[in-house]
């Protein structure tokens, strides 16, 4: 068995895994450039080696650029924009500066986490609406700095959970308390792997609480689409269309809820008389346009998660913690206040 030594340089990590240094170097900076096969031979030659890459140099810009990292992705969309606010709200009082790593596909994922793994070039990392493999999660339990997950629970971190399921289920019993007898649903289709499936998750709270009233909902009630503009409003008016229209309609956003008291208008149907609407997220938007919306404290999740971050940085000993977010209902104009 080798020797583990925490003194061990790129070459022995190069020699071990039986490629050049330029490989080692490539995949700690860029491991999207490296094969595969040569990822996993330097990744274990990296953990049985102990390696840490340039350490005092590492250690010396600690002391003066402190980073934190967030990974998102689509990380535009007002609900992800809010809570980075939060976070930023945090993190700017304690002096630290916040790097957002934008994901597109699942290998934009795992190359950022291995190369944030790998090059400590953060104090702590915060994920936000992502799902990893198991592999990937076990990589950041081995990572020299903290790690938090928000809207997401995984064994070993702290998370900042948001409870989707029980969003559903307030925004049915709203909508029944006020009178709705057949309500519907229209929301963005999970389509990502490595996302959370917000959406469906509200959708089960919300059939449940019908389901446990008498109601079931019928297959035309419920719309799942792409998030894409020209598919959503087709999505939506095709919706509109039909002989049978709900009186109750509860969006998996506040976006998608947006558009359709836009289309709604177009047809003439009259928003909240015929149909009443509410919304997820509460963000800023709800309150300028009206809408009733499923408060899930996008700001206050992210204060949560950057907190639990600086707190573990100072105190890496102390045992995981899991915080809820509180959901509650903002009763605006669609749903007839």
């Amino acid at each position: 068995m080798k020797a583990v030594s925490r003194q061990s340089t790129i070459y022995d990590v190069a020699k071990m895994a039986g490629v050049s240094s330029a490989t080692v170097s490539r995949f700690l900076n860029a491991p999207d450039r490296v094969a595969q096969e040569k990822k996993e031979k330097i990744q274990s030659a990296i953990r049985e080696l102990n390696f840490v890459p340039k350490a005092d140099a590492v250690a010396k810009a600690r002391s003066s650029y402190k980073k934190i990292g967030v990974v998102a992705p689509f990380f535009t969309q007002p609900s992800f924009m809010e809570r980075l606010r939060g976070v930023a709200s945090v993190l700017s009082s304690e002096h630290y500066e916040l790097v957002v790593y934008s994901i597109d596909t699942e290998e934009d994922l795992v190359n950022y986490v291995q190369m944030l793994v790998n090059t400590q070039r953060v104090d702590g990392l915060i994920f936000l609406c992502v799902k990893l493999e198991e592999n990937v999660l076990e990589l950041l339990r081995g990572a020299s700095f903290p790690v938090c997950f928000v809207e997401n629970e995984y064994e070993d971190f702290d998370c900042v959970v948001v409870q989707n399921l029980l969003g559903g289920q307030k925004a049915a019993q709203f909508l029944c308390d006020k009178g709705c007898k057949k309500p519907a649903f229209i929301g963005e289709k999970s389509t990502l792997v490595y996302t959370v499936g917000a959406t469906e998750e509200r959708l089960r709270g919300f059939k449940f609480y019908c389901a446990n009233k008498g109601i079931l909902i019928p297959d035309n009630h419920i719309w799942l689409g792409e998030f894409s503009e020209g598919t959503l409003d087709e999505g939506i008016t095709k919706f509109l269309e039909q002989d049978d229209l709900p009186d109750g309609i509860f969006c998996s956003s506040d976006v998608i809820a947006a558009r359709l008291i836009r289309l709604a208008i177009v047809k003439g149907i009259s928003i909240p008389h015929q149909i009443r609407i509410i919304g997820f997220d509460n963000i800023d938007m709800a309150e300028y346009i009206g809408l009733t919306s499923v408060n899930q404290n996008l700001g206050d999740s992210g204060k949560m998660a950057a907190r639990l971050v600086l707190e573990r940085i100072k105190d890496r000993n102390r045992g995981c913690v899991v915080m809820k977010v509180p959901i509650s209902v903002i009763e605006r104009e669609t749903t007839g206040r």
